[in-house]
């Protein structure tokens, strides 16, 4: 399966501290070597994408793992960045193996749009990047850190499944989109970088709306029997 150019986004939002001054006085040595050795990044190895049931648990644990710098605009873009990949595992498979054109069509819609959002954080980032630390990550009563949290705890316990792929995908998504909601408001409420806000503002639009669409699509076929 060929995935989209966003995944070389990821791999530069995530692998790389460089695009932001906040990580000056915060980097490790070792991060600061592989810096100004101009160290890139290898590209992940490509693996069969997981189960459905499995891709909301793996997110979050990959979640769990980006490098935070104590920066609200970027961290919320690695964040952001990270969190979308798991939105475009959803929908590769869906677009594979789906049966439903409605969400097929959904799914290529992920795809497209994520890759956008993507492209808007890191112009952004680079253009301005943050000048100071501006919250400590390992700081659990930071509010900041707070509402990170409670917004990507529903990542961790995914609702039961109805047992169709189709049903899956829109049950999946459902839940992903809220947490991204929640992720986004939480940018809106810290943030100051005026594109990255602006970023933020459409991902609650496009994934409030999106989310509108699974339900009224679970709804009309939650009579539908399971094989």
């Amino acid at each position: 399966m060929t995935f989209p150019p966003f995944f070389l986004v990821l791999l530069l939002l995530a692998g790389s501290g460089a695009i932001s001054g906040c990580s000056s006085r915060h980097d490790t040595d070792e991060h600061e070597q592989e810096v100004h050795a101009g160290a890139k990044p290898k590209p992940a190895p490509v693996v069969a994408p997981p189960a459905l049931g499995d891709t909301l648990r793996l997110l979050a644990q990959q979640l769990d793992t980006v490098r935070r710098l104590g920066c609200w605009d970027e961290d919320f873009a690695r964040l952001m960045s990270v969190h979308h990949s798991g939105a475009q595992r959803l929908a590769a498979v869906e677009v594979a193996q789906g049966q439903d054109s409605t969400l097929r069509a959904l799914a290529q819609h992920v795809l497209k749009g994520h890759e956008r959002d993507n492209h808007v954080l890191t112009l952004a980032l680079t253009r301005q990047p943050p000048a100071g630390q501006e919250y400590r990550p390992g700081n659990d009563r930071d509010p900041f850190v707070r509402r990170i949290t409670a917004a990507l705890a529903p990542l961790r316990q995914p609702p039961p499944l109805p047992g169709t792929l189709d049903a899956d995908f829109a049950t999946l998504m459902q839940v992903h989109h809220q947490t991204g909601v929640a992720l986004a408001q939480t940018e809106l409420a810290f943030g100051k970088d005026a594109e990255v806000r602006n970023a933020a503002r459409q991902i609650v639009r496009d994934e409030q709306a999106e989310i509108k669409q699974y339900q009224r699509w679970l709804k009309t076929h939650a009579a539908t029997p399971i094989h």
